[in-house]
């Protein structure tokens, strides 16, 4: 079902209260929300990887968890920032609580519409947008750090291949050069004068 709503944004199928539910807010939030329950899903079945009998190969649901993990952490922001910010606008499925996505989407006025080109600043309020809070990364790192070495190169096959970008560096006790690892560490105010 994770794979489903969150990287194929498939919602037919869903009852129409969970339906209308998880259209009331942007796919940005509903992956936000859903990420640590992801991570804490994943981690579970890499930790029972060998009691499951599944020593030599992932299982299905493994894969499908690390599938959806790797979307999650890769190519989730770049998905959802086309989605609210230009692009592909068809795979959203709209709606949002969020003030700032109402806010870049209407820069222009309403006789003016907003030019193509970002700014460097819109560019830098989009991708602050778009991370990963604190509290996710060190969620990553602590359940992730000790189960390491339970993820083989081997495993990381054909749809996982896009994950060695995260698992390589940490076999490797290092830092993955990718940017849902980056998170600001001094709080953004907004001071009203």
């Amino acid at each position: 079902s994770f794979e489903r709503v969150l990287v194929e944004n498939k919602l037919h199928g869903l009852s129409p209260a969970l339906s209308e539910a998880i259209q009331s807010i942007s796919r940005w939030e509903l992956v936000q929300a859903a990420l640590p329950h992801v991570l804490h899903c994943t981690a579970t079945l890499l930790s029972n990887r060998n009691k499951l009998g599944h020593q030599d190969k992932l299982g299905v649901a493994e894969t499908k968890l690390l599938h959806t993990l790797h979307w999650m952490l890769l190519e989730a922001p770049q998905d959802c920032s086309n989605d609210r910010f230009g692009g592909d606008r068809g795979s959203s499925w709209g709606g949002s609580s969020s003030a700032f996505i109402h806010q870049a989407e209407n820069q222009g006025s309403p006789g003016h519409p907003r030019p193509s080109a970002m700014t460097d600043e819109e560019e830098n309020n989009r991708r602050k947008f778009f991370q990963n809070s604190m509290a996710t990364v060190e969620l990553f790192v602590f359940l992730f750090a000790p189960l390491v070495h339970r993820i083989r190169e081997s495993d990381l096959t054909f749809r996982l291949a896009s994950g060695l970008v995260i698992w390589q560096p940490m076999w490797e006790h290092r830092q993955p050069e990718v940017s849902a690892f980056n998170a600001l560490v001094k709080p953004i105010r907004n001071i009203v004068t």
